[in-house]
């Protein structure tokens, strides 16, 4: 969290000297918002509105426990091959998280895992808001 947040800092700030305020770009503005958000808690994580909501889903992957695998892992694919598919496919990226979400649903009953990782309530709840 630290190091992203770092870096994120040096870039708002090269990013910041270069550009006007009334000039900064959504993704700059994004990239401002999201470095707050790693310091979250789960819960206030999901209140977050001026994030993205497949790059909200996506971090709560990363809180998540070993069982509750991320949408590229699900894939068999590499992270790079995953942020690839995600910049040539915005707006199927909410169906693939809903696809792994199924996916880790049948796999904890096929498994008689007694319950789900305590991450899971949150990514349905922000899947369904």
């Amino acid at each position: 969290k630290a190091v992203v947040s770092t870096q994120s800092t040096g870039k708002e700030r090269v990013l910041g000297g270069l550009l006007e305020e009334h000039s900064v770009s959504e993704q700059f503005k994004v990239l401002r918002a999201f470095r707050a958000v790693l310091f979250l808690s789960v819960e206030d994580l999901c209140t977050v509105r001026n994030v993205p909501r497949p790059m909200l889903l996506n971090h709560l992957f990363s809180r998540a426990g070993e069982a509750l695998l991320s949408p590229y892992k699900v894939a068999g694919w590499t992270p790079s091959q995953y942020v690839a598919w995600l910049y040539s496919h915005p707006y199927e990226v909410v169906d693939m998280i809903q696809g792994t979400i199924q996916w880790y649903e049948d796999m904890i009953r096929e498994s008689g895992a007694p319950s789900f990782d305590p991450i899971y309530p949150h990514i349905i709840q922000l899947l369904q808001s």
